[in-house]
Order: structure tokens, then sequence, then C-alpha cells
């Protein structure tokens, strides 16, 4: 069989989901994977104890320079090119236009065809990073890179958002990795009466819109007869802004309940216990989106409604009125109204999520994906 090499930072989120599904699903390819960042997750073992796994960096002098600097010393350079050489995939495959910016010229000079994914951050906060460094080094490294064959776009958004930045037009090809929605597809009963329970799991960050939710759900309250509550999960930078927008509300239908380990029975259950999820994602201060959020698909494949926005490639997986409701950004009264009409409407609610579900299993499974995405690594051997 052909072998294909994962190249990546590390095996902690948000890479956990779309890392695991694409190393342990190919059908025709054989995976090796290839890190900067040292750690002990559990997709670390996970994938370590099926496949080879392999760490590129040496020294925790050269850990410092390759996290803070974006660079690998001479010596992790070398090391990589004994790595590759050792492996002798057919093609790579490197997760984030950010790593490709250390991987793809050892790539080129070892001749070994690549394909980048994009997922979000690094097309569009990462570009203007020590003013516009980072993307003048997309542009050399990546784009202009003659070993880089292809490179994938979650969405037709983030295609635009390449074209933008100067990658040229006949590399790109737009492509959604999919995610396991067996691990999330589980029989749901759908209430009709008693508390509707409102979920949001996600990283806390910036673009997740967690302060225009909090808000919009406080205002709710008073608006609709109808018990709600709202349950928070994760963690990041806002977990000590969360606790105090949560705390100034005045209420305790909203509950902050900490980080959920990704694809655990405690994370399908929370999935599973609630009647609505939402996900108000928006462009951040610093120009930085999404691309397409699995937690969103997540839900989509456990049968959930979903209120999300019109943000970055949720469009091209939500269909309002369909598959779930779409706001626009920062709207907190259209939010308010999203929130009312389904904790209201049990028969919409029951509706959507299971459209949701049809939706995410048909198109939106990694299983189908894997035979496109396996499909272009045959390409970048031509």
């Amino acid at each position: 069989m052909p072998a294909v090499t994962h190249m990546i930072r590390n095996f902690l989120p948000p890479m956990t989901s779309f890392v695991r599904n694409q190393v342990m699903n190919h059908r025709r390819y054989t995976p090796s994977v290839i890190y900067t960042q040292k750690n002990e997750s559990p997709l670390y073992h996970e994938i370590s104890s099926q496949f080879p796994v392999y760490s590129t960096i040496g020294s925790s002098r050269g850990q410092w320079i390759c996290d803070h600097l974006l660079l690998l010393t001479a010596d992790d350079r070398k090391r990589l090119r004994g790595l590759v050489g050792e492996i002798r995939p057919d093609v790579a495959h490197i997760h984030y236009g950010v790593e490709a910016v250390l991987f793809a010229p050892v790539l080129k000079s070892l001749g070994i065809p690549a394909l980048v994914s994009f997922y979000g951050h690094d097309c569009t906060a990462f570009p203007s990073r020590g003013f516009g460094l980072g993307g003048m080094l997309l542009r050399r490294n990546v784009f202009n890179n003659p070993a880089v064959r292809f490179i994938t776009a979650m969405s037709p958004d983030m295609e635009k958002d390449l074209l933008a930045l100067g990658c040229p037009w006949w590399k790109i090809r737009v492509h959604y990795h999919g995610i396991d929605t067996e691990k999330f597809s589980r029989p749901r009963e759908y209430r009709d009466r008693g508390e509707v329970t409102f979920v949001m799991i996600s990283m806390l960050d910036p673009k997740k819109g967690h302060d225009v939710l909090i808000r919009a759900f406080t205002e709710t309250l008073a608006s609709t007869p109808v018990p709600i509550r709202l349950k928070i999960y994760g963690k990041g930078e806002l977990e000590s802004q969360i606790h105090s927008m949560i705390a100034a509300s005045g209420t305790e239908r909203i509950q902050f309940l900490g980080p959920l380990p990704f694809g655990t029975e405690e994370h399908i259950s929370a999935l599973l216990s609630a009647d609505v999820f939402v996900h108000p994602s928006r462009q951040s201060a610093t120009g930085e989106k999404e691309g397409i959020p699995g937690a969103i698909v997540e839900a989509m494949a456990a049968g959930l409604p979903v209120i999300t926005t019109l943000h970055a490639g949720i469009p091209y997986v939500l269909k309002d009125g369909e598959t779930g409701l779409l706001i626009r950004e920062n709207n907190i009264n259209e939010l308010k109204a999203a929130i009312i009409r389904l904790a209201e409407q049990a028969d919409l609610r029951k509706r959507l999520g299971g459209a949701a579900r049809a939706y995410a299993t048909d198109s939106l499974d990694v299983r189908k994906k894997e035979g496109d995405l396996e499909k272009l690594y045959d390409e970048c051997q031509l």
C-alpha cells in the first residue's frame, strides 16, 4: 500500500478530531505521524499504539525556537530529513498552514509531494502576524513551493481567503474532512414538555461568541414562559471572563461546567441530554475566523437542532430552516428570537434535529470524505 505521513504540531484540541479521523480511517494508504510538540494526551497514546509516530524536536532549546519563532534548528531540520528519508512516504499531508511553514521547505529539498490543509486561523489571523510576516512566510514556504501540489480549503469561503492571500487558484481544492458521525449518532428522545436545555461546547475563544450568547440568553429568560437552561462546556483563555459574565447575569439558569474530554461518554451524554445546540461563531477583533467548527457537525450527528451564524464555512454544512437556524454574527435580537423559537416549538426541534442528523450522516461522515482525500493523495504523485 502507498504511505502517507501526517505532519502536525501536537495531539491536543483543536486538532483532536480531524487528526484522529484522517489518520485512522485511511482505506488505501498506510499512515504515520510526525509532530513537533510533545505531550501525553489520550489521542497520542491511541494513535501511537497503532501507527508509527515520530517527534522531530530533539531539545528544549529546539522546542522553544519552534514554538516562539516558528523555526526549526539545524539539528531539527536534519532530524526531520532523516525521519522522512526513513519513512519514505509517497505523499505528506501537512495539517495547518502554520505547520506547513515549518515542514514544506524540507519536503521540497527531499522531493516529497505534499498536500496542505488549512483550517481557519492559519489563513485569517496568522497572515497578519508580525506586520504581515505570516502572509509572506505562507507565500514563500507554502503557496509557491513546488512540493506543495494541493492546498485544501474547508469551504468556498476559505477558498476566497486563500486566493486573497496569493495562493495560486490551481492548487486549491475545497474539501471538508468530515467527522466520525457513528460516534455521536445515538438514539435520541425529543422531549415535548418540561425544561428545554441549550448547550454550547467549544474552546473558550473570542471567535466563539460566548459573550453574545450569555447576554442573549439572559434577556430571553424573561421573554418566554418555557423554562430554559444554558450549559456551557469548554476551556481556554476566556474562562474567568465567562465566570464573571454568568455571575453578573444574576441567574442560576446559566451554568459553566468546564471542559469535556473529546469523544468520551461524558461528551456524548452532554449532547444527548440537551435539546438545542448553540454556537454563535463570529470573526474576532484580530480577524480570525472559523473553518467549519467540528462541534457543530458533532451536534448535528447527535440529532440536535443547531443555532449558529452566517460565518465562514458554516452555511455550507447547515441550511437555515432545514437543518438548523442561522443568524447574523453578533446579533443579540436574532439570537434571542431563535432561542425562543426553538424553546417554544418542540415539533421544530424534532424536525431540524432529525434532518441535521440525516445530512451529517449522508454528507459529512469521515468515511465518505476519506475517498475524496485519498484521490487527492493520488493526484499529488502525478
